[in-house]
């Protein structure tokens, strides 16, 4: 009996022993593949950080590249570029050098290749690439090269030059921004992931752009060497993938350290840019993991409860690395998304600038030739009232004196009704003067509120320009089909204020035309459009511009002033108007605009500004 209990107690033990050595070894091994699929998983995800770093980098580098393609165009569409007249052109480009502080120079090209840069003389660019694909109607990035002009490595941004808006007609020139070479190394070498990480960037031929080895950049009187042909097999192998343009990240041995590279192309130009990463920046969050996989093979059961502690630590450590990434991806999206705004916003004013100009230069120029003509009008007409005034009392002397002319004259005289004539031609003589008057107020109108000479600040009545912007409108008060559209002013005793007269009439126009089109659209059986003016106090005056139209919701008078925002059907409103407006008071005059509107009560724009600007009153 206790021989059997004894075995009983053997067999037992050894069924406990094989059972926790073989849940051990069961443990072990799965705690090893769980270490092995942790610790691949982390890497993939440490990897995947690393190429969002340089792809972080890249998008920078494609922003600038595409505010430099902006900008270039911007200048293309332009009337004083599209002029190819260079004397007109280089002082405008100068002081768009000025302002864009990456572009060192502006070359404007003909077809045949002969350019005209700033600071330089003219020469062939011909055989230049980017002219040629230019003049292919593409706007394009070069890549480096040496400038024949100043002797420095650069890159060239270039657009066609069209005529009209037509991106199928053949460009009638080129125009292209010159930024040196050594901007876009300041781009590359901010990308980084840890010490000793660098990136660079090579162009389509495998040249290197950006480097942190000077040997390997383009310098003058040197041929620049090709990454492509390194002694370097691996690092010849990644420039053949970034020419291919492909993308991704690999372990390789490059000068005999270990190192992970990852690369993308650069879509705005033929380029492709890298990010080289030392392995132990990449990988040491695992060397932890590393440490605790060795101490698995003598302390199963404490591995496991240690290896779910450190992979939830590194978990949230990477999580939080994860969430602090994106949160600077997101900012500097914002980031670039605003300028781009920006960019858009300015290209806009600058085209709605010119226009404003052009239709300035013509108002006054049509002005000018009818006040000529006009005034000779009006001062012979004086004269000829005079005379026939003159030749009727002589008439009348003839018919008291000699009340039996011959038969001839009497003939001629009932056939012409001398009696009509004599009481209807001083009539005739009083509407034209009016006629004449009336040209002459309107020529007058024009030239006021075109302001063609007056750029600068200067004292003007308000309501001169009020009523210059009416006379121009007048013809959109009474329409066929529908209502007159009645005007009411209440004008109050306004000083001379000193403002942009020219600026300030756009602003009326904007929103007398916003009146008109909502009165328009209701077909309103009594529309009136009711301006009022004030002394606000001492230093301000308030301009109010009252519709009696349907109104606006309250989320429309939120955008009113917004960038492109417009109720306008498409096609008929740029949604840049009241936008304009708003800079014109706000920036320019340092004032205030506002609406207000009630829906099916109309709708009220007020204009505060001040008598004397800020400037001349601390002067």
């Amino acid at each position: 009996m206790q021989f059997f209990k004894k075995s009983f107690e053997s067999q037992r033990n050894l069924l406990m022993r094989l059972l926790i050595g073989s849940t051990t070894l069961l443990v072990t091994l799965g705690a090893y593949s769980s270490y092995q699929v942790v610790r691949n998983v982390m890497l993939e995800s440490l990897k995947k950080n690393a190429f969002l770093e340089v792809q972080q980098g890249g998008d920078d580098i494609e922003h600038w590249l595409t505010a430099l393609k902006v900008h270039i165009e911007t200048l293309a569409n332009t009337a004083v570029v599209k002029s190819m007249n260079w004397e007109n052109a280089e002082p405008f480009l100068k002081t768009e050098i000025l302002r864009f502080n990456d572009v060192y120079s502006i070359a404007i090209a003909t077809p045949d290749g002969w350019r005209n840069a700033s600071g330089s003389s003219p020469i062939n660019i011909s055989d230049r690439k980017f002219f040629q694909k230019a003049m292919a109607g593409r706007t394009n990035v070069s890549d480096p090269l040496i400038s024949r002009s100043t002797r420095i490595p650069t890159i060239a941004v270039a657009a066609p030059i069209r005529q009209t808006f037509d991106t199928t007609s053949s460009p009638s020139g080129e125009i292209h921004s010159l930024v040196r070479l050594d901007r876009i190394a300041q781009v590359v070498s901010s990308i980084k992931y840890g010490d000793n990480s660098y990136a660079f960037a090579i162009n389509s031929m495998g040249e290197a752009i950006a480097h942190p080895n000077p040997a390997l950049l383009m310098t003058i009187g040197k041929l620049t060497p090709k990454m492509v042909e390194s002694s370097d097999r691996n690092l010849a192998a990644i420039a053949r993938r970034m020419m291919n343009r492909q993308q991704g990240i690999e372990l390789l041995l490059l000068d005999g350290v270990w190192k992970y590279v990852a690369y993308l192309p650069i879509k705005e130009a033929d380029w492709s840019v890298a990010l080289v990463i030392p392995r132990e920046n990449l990988e040491s969050q695992l060397q932890a993991l590393d440490v605790i996989a060795v101490a698995i093979a003598g302390l199963a059961a404490a591995m496991i409860a240690v290896l779910w502690q450190v992979q939830a630590i590194e978990q949230g450590q990477l999580k939080k690395s994860n969430e602090l990434l994106e949160e600077r991806v997101l900012e500097r999206t914002v980031k670039l998304s605003t300028t781009l705004e920006q960019l858009q916003q300015s290209q806009l004013r600058l085209i709605q600038s010119e226009k404003m100009s052009a239709l300035g230069s013509l108002v006054a120029g049509v002005a000018h030739e009818i006040n000529n003509p006009v005034n000779f009008i009006t001062g012979n007409i004086t004269c000829a009232h005079e005379y026939t005034q003159d030749l009727l009392k002589l008439l009348q002397l003839y018919q008291e004196y000699s009340p039996t002319p011959p038969a001839q004259v009497r003939e001629h005289e009932a056939e012409i009704d001398v009696n009509f004539l004599a009481e209807d031609l001083p009539k005739v003589f009083a509407s034209m003067r009016m006629g004449a008057d009336r040209v002459r107020q309107i020529v007058l109108s024009l030239r006021n509120f075109s302001r063609l000479d007056e750029a600068e600040v200067k004292p003007v009545d308000i309501h001169e320009g009020i009523d210059s912007t009416l006379l121009i409108l007048q013809h959109r008060f009474k329409v066929t089909g529908r209502a007159e559209v009645e005007i009411i002013k209440k004008y109050g005793d306004l000083p001379l204020v000193e403002c942009y007269p020219g600026q300030l009439n756009q602003v009326f126009m904007n929103i007398l035309s916003n009146a008109l089109d909502a009165l328009e659209s209701q077909g309103h059986q009594s529309s009136t459009i009711q301006i009022m003016t004030q002394r606000s106090d001492s230093n301000h005056v308030t301009i109010c511009i009252i519709d009696n139209g349907m109104g606006m919701a309250q989320e429309v008078q939120q955008r009113i002033f917004d960038p492109f925002f417009t109720t306008k059907p498409v096609g008929k409103g740029t949604g840049m108007g009241m936008s304009i407006s708003y800079q014109i008071i706000v920036e320019k005059h340092q004032g205030l605009i506002w609406c207000d509107s009630t829906i099916g009560k109309g709708t009220t724009f007020s204009v505060k500004i001040p008598v004397k600007q800020r400037r001349n009153a601390e002067e």
